[in-house]
């Protein structure tokens, strides 16, 4: 997943701004309802900067994530900071974490209902009791249907975007990169949007308490209009569940 001129092309031509602003909004978060947060887990961590953001609050963070080119980036980029490849879907870990954080949609990858439960199991499993689970979802409207656009990144590199989605809620989402006129990538990237009451009730059948779900993290943070947010606790152990 990911070709590695995609993910270097993700890190210097400004895709980094999401996560930015939404550490920015977890961090704030944290501090206005008194979380008390010491260790972090960001689960698809792409180029590191959550990790970046929540270690420079003090905040010993792991970051993992599916793509060895993303973590090779983030690596790159803050090496003093821990990272490793691994998939959310089967994940384990020996540690236990105050935080653990899913953002840039990356949910919407797992594209499998029972994935979905199997991934809220083991952030179950790895938060500490009453820890946070802090994570977005894409809405309908928010991926961009209809003519194919592109955008040029340089003066030597433009991005091709076409996306279609089918009748059971998946997107397609095609990314050309052209440099100097020929085609240096292709990356094809699935996604599905799920209904988000029914994520909730997930989230609660695997020991969750829903503290928030809105289109926003900050009351008076502006709002992304087409994404879902969601702050979760964990609540009963249920880490011996099979």
């Amino acid at each position: 997943m990911y070709d590695n001129l995609f993910c270097r092309v993700y890190n210097e031509f400004g895709w980094n701004e999401y996560p930015r602003v939404f550490g920015e909004a977890v961090i704030q978060w944290l501090a206005i309802h008194g979380a008390d947060v010491h260790t972090a887990l960001d689960l698809g961590c792409g180029t590191g900067v959550l990790c970046e953001a929540l270690s420079a609050r003090g905040i010993d963070t792991l970051g993992v994530d599916l793509s060895e080119d993303m973590i090779a980036v983030a690596s790159a980029r803050a090496p003093g900071l821990r990272y490793r490849v691994g998939n959310m879907v089967t994940l384990e870990t020996e540690r236990r974490f105050d935080l653990v954080t899913c953002t840039g949609d990356a949910l919407n990858h797992v594209t499998d209902i029972e994935d979905i439960r199997r991934v809220f199991r083991n952030v179950h499993r790895a938060l500490n009791p009453g820890g946070l689970f802090v994570f977005d979802l894409l809405r309908a409207d928010e991926v961009p249907l209809g003519e194919p656009f592109e955008a040029p990144l340089s003066d030597r590199l433009t991005v091709r975007f076409s996306a279609a989605r089918d009748a059971e809620g998946f997107t397609t989402l095609l990314i050309d990169g052209y440099e100097d006129g020929a085609l240096s990538f292709s990356e094809i990237i699935r996604e599905r949007l799920y209904d988000i009451h029914m994520i909730c009730d997930l989230l609660r059948a695997e020991g969750f308490e829903i503290l928030q779900c809105a289109d926003r993290l900050l009351p008076d943070g502006g709002s992304r209009g087409t994404t879902w947010f969601v702050i979760a606790r964990s609540e009963n152990d249920i880490r011996q569940r099979s």
